[in-house]
């Protein structure tokens, strides 16, 4: 079935109702998460707290005191996920919407396709949640001289890559969007689009970290476990993990790579790359490299040492 006219926007309800279904499963298992709920609180609020901020981008160094949401904040994140409002408001990329429902049903395709949807679903409802609360913008601080010496046109609720609001078709709220992805998926969700410039192809689904973290690829078991949480009825939902997580021998691209030369993106204007290539960090997160921490738990094994805590 082809949506009629054309639209460059869809509702869930416009796609037939057995993927639709899966899809309204799958963002509800998503929504029940701890990370989701925590992460609309702070959209709620319109701030993040110290764990999830990235102080060079908006220099508000009060927001580093802020250990947890409001309390507020959390009932009103908790009624919005339980609640069908946030649902029934999705605006969808057609041309992403169209493809999910051209694909064979939990094919490889079909699995690629609904996490796309589902990232754009979260993507959408952050930035509608924070429209909401903050038709103004970011809360201000009260210390009269960080409010001089935040950059203009940035938000603290924003990731590094994906900061600069007038890129986008939402501008702020997208960058909202962005950040939310990076911490409810663990990153931000793209994909091989394939050689051919434009084209939407799904020939692999990535996750872009927190910067400086290279992109890692998502494996078919991750990909199915999310597609069977979409089953109603399915017990998969408890085994589906957010954030995703790097996994042993999973692929992993520098993200300047993957966006320039491998056409490695959900959208080509979410992103701009310098000419040339910054290097590389100087230090490295363990997390970003299951290998080394496979290595660091043998080497402790070894010589009797405490594991370390998770």
């Amino acid at each position: 079935m082809k949506f009629l006219g054309q639209p460059t926007t869809v509702s869930i309800a416009d796609i037939e109702q057995e993927r639709a279904d899966i899809l309204k499963h799958v963002l509800s298992t998503v929504l029940r998460t701890d990370i989701a709920r925590d992460i609309f609180a702070q959209v709620i609020d319109g701030l993040p707290i110290s764990k999830t901020y990235e102080l060079t981008i908006t220099r508000r160094f009060d927001l580093l005191s802020r250990s947890e949401p409001s309390q507020h904040a959390k009932i009103l994140a908790q009624a919005s996920c339980d609640s069908t409002e946030m649902l029934d408001n999705l605006k969808l990329d057609s041309t992403a919407a169209q493809r999910f429902q051209d694909s064979q049903m939990f094919s490889s395709s079909f699995n690629m396709h609904l996490l796309e949807l589902a990232a754009i679903a979260i993507h959408e409802m952050a930035g509608n949640l924070f429209a909401a609360f903050h038709p103004d913008g970011e809360p201000r601080s009260t210390d009269v001289g960080q409010q001089q010496f935040r950059p203009v046109n940035t938000i603290s609720l924003s990731t590094m890559c994906y900061a600069v609001s007038g890129r986008y078709p939402r501008g702020s709220l997208d960058v909202v969007g962005y950040w939310a992805e990076t911490h409810i998926f663990g990153g931000v969700v793209v994909f091989d689009r394939g050689p051919r410039e434009g084209a939407r192809q799904c020939n692999a689904a990535y996750i872009h970290p927190r910067f400086p973290a290279p992109l890692f690829q998502l494996s078919e078991h991750q990909l199915e476990t999310l597609s069977r949480a979409g089953s109603q009825g399915s017990h998969e939902e408890l085994g589906l993990s957010l954030p995703f997580q790097c996994g042993p021998g999973a692929r992993q691209i520098d993200h300047y790579t993957a966006f320039r030369d491998l056409n490695i993106y959900r959208d080509r204007y979410e992103r701009r790359v310098d000419p040339i290539p910054r290097g590389g960090p100087c230090v490295v997160r363990l997390e970003d490299h299951p290998e080394l921490q496979e290595f660091g738990k043998k080497a402790r094994e070894m010589f009797g040492l405490p594991q370390n805590r998770q």
